[in-house]
C-alpha cells in the first residue's frame, strides 16, 4: 500500500524494499526486489546513492523503533501522500506521516512526525495527531480531537468534536467515541467503554 502510494505520487524513485525475513531476500515485491535486511540500510543507500527511506510498517511501536534509528544515523525518512487523499494546504505534516489512498485531512489538523493515516480515514479540522500514532481505514475524528502519542484508532472508530485520546490508548474498531480516553487505556463499543490497559510502550534503540 505505501509503494503504491509512492508510485502514484510519482515524486520519489523506488530502489527495492529493506526487510528482516530472510526468506524474502532476493526475492521481488510488486516488482521490486528485497534487498536485504533492515539493518543493512546504511550499507544500500551508500551503494544504491539513495537519498531515504519510507516506512511501511503498520506496528507503531516498530515503526517508531525503526524511526529514531533511521533518524540517528543521519537518514532521511520520507512521507508520502497517496495523490488519492485529500489534504487541506493549511495543514501541518510532520516527518515521515504516510497518508494513504482516500484519506481526507482538513484545515488547521496539525500531524507529528511518523504518524500512519491509513485508507479513506477522515481526519477534519484542527485535530492533532500526535507522534507515532495510527488512524485506521475508515475511522472518523470530527473537529478539535487529540489522539495522544502511540494511540491506535481502529477501523470504523468514531471520535466526536473535542474529544481527547490519550497516549497509548487503543480504540476499538467501530469505536465510537463519546468522552475523553485516559492515557494507555482499551476502549470499545457504542458508545465506548473501557475494556482494560494497553500496556505495550515503545522499546528503547539499540
Amino acid at each position: 500500500m505505501v509503494l503504491d502510494a509512492v508510485l502514484s505520487a510519482d515524486q520519489l524513485e523506488v530502489i527495492g524494499f529493506l526487510d528482516d525475513d530472510q526468506e524474502k531476500w532476493g526475492s521481488e515485491v510488486l516488482g521490486f526486489p528485497v534487498l536485504g535486511p533492515i539493518e543493512n540500510l546504511e550499507a544500500i543507500a551508500r551503494e544504491k546513492d539513495a537519498a531515504g527511506c519510507t516506512i511501511a510498517i503498520g506496528d507503531n511501536y516498530i515503526r517508531e523503533s525503526l524511526f529514531r534509528t533511521i533518524c540517528g544515523k543521519g537518514i532521511e525518512v520520507f512521507g508520502v501522500a497517496h495523490p488519492a487523499s485529500c489534504v487541506s494546504r493549511f495543514a501541518e505534516l510532520g516527518k515521515g506521516v504516510v497518508i494513504l489512498a482516500g484519506a481526507v485531512v482538513n484545515a488547521g489538523t496539525t500531524i507529528d512526525d511518523n504518524v500512519c493515516i491509513n485508507t479513506r480515514a477522515s481526519i477534519d479540522h484542527d485535530n492533532h495527531l500526535s507522534y507515532s500514532c495510527h488512524v485506521f481505514p475508515n475511522a472518523t475524528l470530527a473537529g478539535n480531537v487529540t489522539v495522544g502519542e502511540f494511540s491506535y484508532v481502529g477501523s470504523g472508530a468514531v471520535i466526536i468534536p473535542g474529544k481527547k485520546v490519550g497516549r497509548f490508548a487503543y480504540c476499538g474498531a467501530g469505536a465510537v467515541i463519546v468522552e475523553d480516553v485516559a492515557e494507555g487505556t482499551k476502549v470499545v463499543g457504542v458508545p465506548a467503554k473501557t475494556i482494560g490497559s494497553q500496556t505495550a510502550r515503545p522499546l528503547p534503540v539499540k
